[in-house]
């Protein structure tokens, strides 16, 4: 079995039973509030976590909650369900090393950045950017994990991230991530807006729904953020910018004005 196939088929971690059980509860016509805080709240560690993250800045709720069913009240069950997803997510990838610390800090980042950018432009519904930003570096969660050599390859920062991995492991890390969706049985949206995260200037060659395109484009707009936060910008910023603007319908002016806004709530606000 090549390295890809062993990634791709052995690697990925199954979809944790508790987010079965609350999948048929968001599917449902009248789901159950109690017995979906009964679930999360089951598992003292996944409930904590939950509850830790509703109370950070990001969320804005202006009040403390001490319970997951103060957090279904007061930001909905798609939301937590998006919280909950997350925390399961950096579960499943149990590791020290201070890389893959650092990928889930900025995935944390990154998918609440795209949550409340999709939540004040009206773009789409919060959780989804929110677990599309929590998914995105998943990928390379399974190759820091399971791929000779890819923490080496992770400290450079390559320009061409994507074809490194390919020439080294025969996949890469938005292939991964868009697999892991699907293991989990997130929506499709979801896993394509993982999947072509890196393809902004791109998306017009291909046959994406509009929802994965806004995805994509909220994910350029979080990720240069990130990258303001620490002085610096993304390489494909100056070319990815006309086409984000487009898809979130901002000028060119007001796409700046949002990334230096959420590089400064990073350096205030930290998660």
């Amino acid at each position: 079995m090549s390295t890809a196939e062993k990634l791709l088929k052995a690697e990925l971690p199954p979809r944790p039973a508790v987010l079965a059980s609350l999948t048929e509860q968001m599917h449902s016509d009248d789901p159950d509030i109690a017995r979906v805080s009964q679930l999360v709240s089951a598992d003292v560690g996944l409930g904590a976590a939950v509850v830790k993250t509703v109370n950070s800045p990001y969320f804005g709720l202006g009040r403390q909650v001490a319970s997951v069913q103060q957090a279904v009240t007061y930001l909905g069950l798609a939301a937590v369900f998006g919280i909950v997803t997350g925390a399961l997510l950096r579960r499943s990838f149990p590791s020290k090393d201070p890389l893959m610390e650092r990928l889930w800090e900025d995935s944390a980042r990154r998918g609440a950045m795209m949550g409340r950018v999709a939540r004040e432009l009206k773009v789409l519904t919060p959780d989804r950017a929110y677990t599309c930003g929590l998914f995105e570096h998943c990928g390379m969660a399974v190759l820091l994990l399971h791929a000779p050599g890819y923490a080496e390859i992770l400290k450079q920062d390559h320009p061409d991230q994507l074809e490194l991995e390919r020439s080294r492991y025969g996949t890469d890390h938005a292939a991964l991530g868009q697999a892991l969706v699907r293991t989990w049985g997130l929506p499709e949206e979801i896993g394509l807006g993982v999947r072509h995260h890196h393809d902004m200037a791109a998306l017009d060659g291909l046959e994406l729904p509009w929802t994965a395109r806004q995805l994509v484009a909220l994910s350029v707009l979080a990720n240069q953020a990130l990258a303001l936060s620490v002085g610096r910008s993304t390489a494909a910023w100056v070319e990815d910018a006309p086409f984000t603007a487009r898809v979130l319908n901002l000028s060119s002016a007001e796409l700046e004005e949002q990334a230096h806004g959420l590089a400064l709530a990073l350096a205030g606000a930290p998660v």
